[in-house]
């Protein structure tokens, strides 16, 4: 049995990066319910270092009723969008339907395991356990392979570099180089310092078979063969090979609303084609640019307008803002480990300097900055 929630103004699906600044930004204004399995706002970017330091994980974990004091959150996910709403699987295994004046769809990636994010919903001591025994996992193993050379992967191996430099590390990427989405001399860089500390990376190789699969985080060791039938034994294997558009939810009624790769199409003001009350923000949507939090910011702003001009066109039309894409942007931060990364600024170029890129983001992993965004 499904039970009905009417909810009078915005609800938004997801709390993730942008489902939780759209929120934070909203409340002191609307009525704002968020939709999210778990009980918690992680900074996303925080999770690889976390892997290896659970102790990070306490300022980078932050509970929704401290960060969105002023928002409802229910703890569930969306399931089926309808005309009528969305229907939600609560934790404890109830439906209700959930609807409102203004929809907001900012459901993510779906990960095929929680090293980036928890699956299923969980509480803050359950994530935080996760990642302690993540770290015994690395402590008790010797040969690590990383599948997957994008900012995860390159984030992931420097972390474990720096705090176990002792081990065999391997770094498996399918395509022609490292970190594809930023600019040729960031990834020199960034492959450069690996390689230095003993890092193996092999490009252009695609992983064929291996014996635990990428839903088995904490599998055991094995061996690995690639298309080429190179044979790699590993102690463990680690998949970061990003994740997928979560929008299975709009198979039922929405599926003219998506692309072939399975992305929202979503107009300049980031409304969903054909449903002027419904948006769509962050990975999900078709915009043609990269997937990165660089640009939730931008989402965020051009939303929190739009939503607003919506719910007050009672009292008078308001001009909706357009946002425009960071198409070919090569824009992005990469750390390798606590005291180097690499950065690539559009007009600049590569930044290299340590003592910048710590300022930038290695240091903290940008957790101070969401902080104080969500005013904790």
């Amino acid at each position: 049995m499904t039970n009905a929630l009417t909810v009078s103004q915005v609800v938004i699906y997801g709390g993730g990066m942008a489902g939780a600044l759209l929120a934070k930004a909203l409340s002191p204004k609307h009525q704002v319910t968020l939709v999210d399995p778990n009980e918690y706002f992680e900074v996303p970017m925080s999770a690889p270092r976390s892997l290896v330091q659970p102790g990070f994980a306490d300022g980078a974990i932050i509970p929704f009723k401290a960060a969105l004091p002023g928002v409802s959150h229910l703890r569930g996910r969306l399931t089926e969008l309808r005309a009528d709403g969305g229907i939600v699987s609560l934790q404890d295994g109830r439906e209700q339907l959930v609807s409102g004046q203004v929809t907001v769809l900012a459901t993510g990636s779906v990960f095929s395991n929680p090293l980036m994010r928890a699956i299923e919903g969980s509480s803050i001591d359950e994530r935080k356990a996760f990642y302690r025994n993540y770290r015994d996992r690395i402590a008790e193993s010797q040969r690590v392979l990383i599948v997957g050379g994008g900012p995860i992967g390159v984030e992931v191996a420097g972390e474990i570099i720096e705090n176990h430099p002792q081990k065999t590390l391997t770094v498996l990427e399918a395509g022609p180089r490292l970190l594809a989405g930023t600019s040729e001399a960031a990834a020199e860089h960034a492959a450069r310092f690996l390689r230095e500390r003993g890092v193996a990376i092999l490009t252009n190789e695609r992983l064929d078979k291996a014996g635990s699969g990428s839903t088995d985080v904490f599998g055991t060791s094995g061996e690995a063969l690639t298309h080429t039938g190179r044979s790699i034994a590993y102690d463990l294997l680690i998949w970061c090979i990003g994740g997928k558009p979560n929008t299975g939810y709009m198979q039922a009624h929405f599926s003219s609303a998506l692309n072939a790769g399975g992305r929202i199409r979503v107009t300049p003001e980031l409304q969903v084609v054909g449903h002027a009350n419904v948006f769509a923000l962050g990975d999900i949507t078709d915009l043609d640019e990269n997937k990165m939090a660089w640009h939730i910011n931008g989402h965020v702003k051009v939303a929190t307008h739009n939503i607003g001009a919506v719910l007050a066109q009672s009292s008078g039309a308001r001009k909706l803002k357009a946002y425009e894409p960071q198409t070919g942007n090569p824009k992005m931060a990469v750390t390798l480990g606590s005291r180097h990364g690499v950065v690539h600024l559009p007009g600049v170029g590569v930044v290299r300097w340590p003592a910048f890129v710590r300022m930038a983001k290695s240091a903290h992993m940008l957790v101070p900055q969401y902080r104080k965004v969500l005013g904790v």
